[in-house]
């Protein structure tokens, strides 16, 4: 068999690390992708013969393209290469990888070069996985290039630093379902099945099914059976229950018609487990929530970008398990948290207790809250 060159980049972008490939390098049939880009990651479980790290955060794909859409500069899927699993997935999008989006349309001239003497760039980039527009804030040197040194330093890259990219997510609601909840419920009750090597035994769990950015599952850990209150655990019956929780959770939010449809699709909904200020031995009383995210059916080393917009959001949103765990003593648009520049308007609850998602609306007299979130690596502010 021939072999054929792919033009790439391989480039960290934020906590991820992936392939940056051009658009017009790939067939122009996205079903054709998978051949090419599992070549090039690895298709073998340690991928010793790709560029893959054999982790979910290092086998992953950016493909770039100039957009035709009016105001749009760029369009980006996201590919997930499973690591051994020979497949790849293209349901939802990565926000770190798409941190990268930006410097690398620069880097390849795929958008215009800033003015001489402009210290930054905005890059609007059209994420076709959700059909939502992400605008990245690059900063440039004199010559209009991506200027990648600098202090920045972000948790989950111990003694990394560079230049900060900011990365605002447009109208992020409804990023896969059209809903901010697609059950309708600030929070649902959902199956746990097959602990202790038993598959017929279930248990149940409380969780927030949101959609903001990507659809994420987040559990109240403290519903969690006494066999799953250790999160850093790996093993296999641990790892089949937080699968089996996963798998309802997309059938519940129209992602997947059947238990066995949703397990086929490993990237969408993910799934995090959330504790409270102060709650619990896991959680810090420093910040709003603690976490611990998962990512194609492994722990997450830190916490997706996605994951921390869909978090806060939650937090901003009065019914929701992650407004309950957050609140520690305030009320939304009583006594508020420290404000930050305001972009959009935050949501506020406009029905009474047992209301549904119809009963949510936005308020533009409100400001826009930071909310701290713990995760393995560190803290984050969103």
């Amino acid at each position: 068999m021939a072999k054929q060159k792919l033009p790439a980049v391989w480039m960290r972008a934020g906590t991820s690390k992936g392939l940056f490939i051009q658009r017009e390098h790939l067939p122009k049939d996205l079903s054709q992708w998978a051949q090419p880009l599992i070549a090039a990651m690895g298709a073998d479980p340690r991928q010793l013969n790709g560029v893959g790290g054999a982790t979910s955060t290092t086998s992953k794909v950016a493909v770039v393209g100039i957009s035709e859409r009016d105001g749009i500069d760029v369009d980006y899927t996201f590919v997930q290469v499973s690591v051994g699993g020979g497949k790849v997935d293209v349901t939802g999008n990565c926000g770190n990888m798409a941190s990268g989006v930006g410097p690398f349309a620069l880097q390849q001239g795929l958008v215009k070069r800033p003015r001489k003497g402009e210290k930054t760039v905005d890059i609007r980039v059209f994420n076709t996985n959700t059909n939502r527009v992400i605008v990245e804030t690059l900063q440039v040197d004199e010559s209009g290039d991506f200027r990648e040194d600098g202090d920045y330093a972000m948790p989950g890259l111990q003694g990394i630093t560079g230049s900060e990219v900011k990365v605002a997510f447009v109208d992020p609601a409804g990023s896969m379902t059209d809903q901010l909840l697609p059950t309708g419920n600030g929070w649902d009750t959902l199956a746990v099945r097959g602990l202790v090597g038993d598959s017929t035994a279930q248990s149940m769990v409380k969780a927030t099914m949101l959609d903001v950015a990507n659809p994420f599952i987040l559990v109240d850990a403290s519903s969690l059976p006494s066999e799953m209150q250790e999160p850093a655990r790996d093993d296999i019956s641990f790892l089949a229950a937080v699968e089996s929780i996963r798998c309802e959770g997309a059938v519940r939010m129209g992602l997947a018609n059947s238990l066995s449809a949703a397990a086929l699709v490993r990237g969408t909904p993910k799934i995090a487990f959330i504790w409270g200020n102060g709650e619990a031995k896991h959680a810090d009383s420093s910040t709003d929530i603690t976490v611990r995210s998962f990512s194609m059916g492994k722990p997450h080393p830190s916490l997706q970008l996605t994951g921390a917009v869909c978090i806060s959001a939650g937090v901003c949103l009065p019914g929701t398990i992650p407004y309950s765990l957050a609140r520690h003593g305030y009320v939304l648009g009583k006594q508020e948290l420290p404000p930050t520049p305001s972009r959009t308007p935050s949501p506020v609850w406009a029905g009474e207790a047992g209301s549904t998602a119809s009963d949510f609306r936005i308020d533009s007299a409100h400001t826009t809250y930071t909310v701290k979130i713990k995760h393995p690596a560190g803290d984050v502010y969103f």
